[in-house]
């Protein structure tokens, strides 16, 4: 098996631990469309951590609402987040990786903003190449970015891996013919089939580098 050289990244929960910001965005959702105490905060967090989708979806069946009217009021709320914290060790675990030859990649639903809080951050020069919201691509688990991103930098899928922390990246990574790397902190996620799983930023260099 060839070593991983290229790692494709999610950004919300993956790069950032955006949770906080999308939960409170949801239940803000909740509370406009007249359902406030329909799930908790913890509940909320473990539906959007299968997708914001599906966490619409399964309130809007329980309180007779349509979905696309959530989605929408969501949108609307999401859009004024901001503030995202990244990940305990990200920076070191993005040089590290770096300095062994490793290239990075983005890969997220999320709009420019991602690639801004990367800019401010400092950490965007260690990315390849990335694709966001705009660039118009399906849904992750549809490999059509990733896709994209593979034949735009010429990168052998043998030699990449999706690095999420939702079943549906690590989906979207099999998809494209690329390996899978859990990214789970919380241990939300025990049935995942991933190649690779990791609780926390320090321990993927060491995994990828082995």
């Amino acid at each position: 098996m060839k070593p991983i050289r290229h790692l494709f990244w999610d950004f919300d929960g993956t790069l950032y631990d955006s949770y906080p910001n999308v939960t409170r965005a949801f239940l803000r959702t909740l509370d406009e469309v007249g359902c406030p105490a329909l799930v908790t905060p913890r509940e909320a967090l473990s539906l959007l951590k299968v997708s914001v989708f599906s966490a619409a979806q399964h309130c809007a069946a329980a309180a007779g609402l349509d979905v696309a009217q959530v989605m929408e009021v969501f949108a609307r709320y999401h859009a004024q987040e901001s503030g995202f914290v990244p990940y305990e060790g990200l920076g070191e675990c993005l040089r590290t990786l770096h300095a062994a030859g490793v290239r990075h990649y983005l890969y997220t639903h999320r709009d420019r903003r991602a690639v801004e809080q990367l800019e401010q951050d400092g950490l965007w020069p260690l990315f390849s190449d990335g694709v966001t919201s705009e660039d118009g691509f399906p849904h992750k688990p549809a490999p059509d970015a990733l896709r994209c991103l593979l034949a735009r930098n010429a990168i052998d899928s043998a030699e990449a891996a999706m690095v999420g922390d939702r079943g549906i990246d690590i989906e979207a990574g099999h998809n494209a013919g690329m390996r899978g790397v859990l990214f789970d902190p919380d241990g939300f996620y025990p049935g995942v089939r991933a190649e690779l799983r990791a609780a926390s930023m320090a321990e993927l260099p060491r995994l990828l580098l082995s």
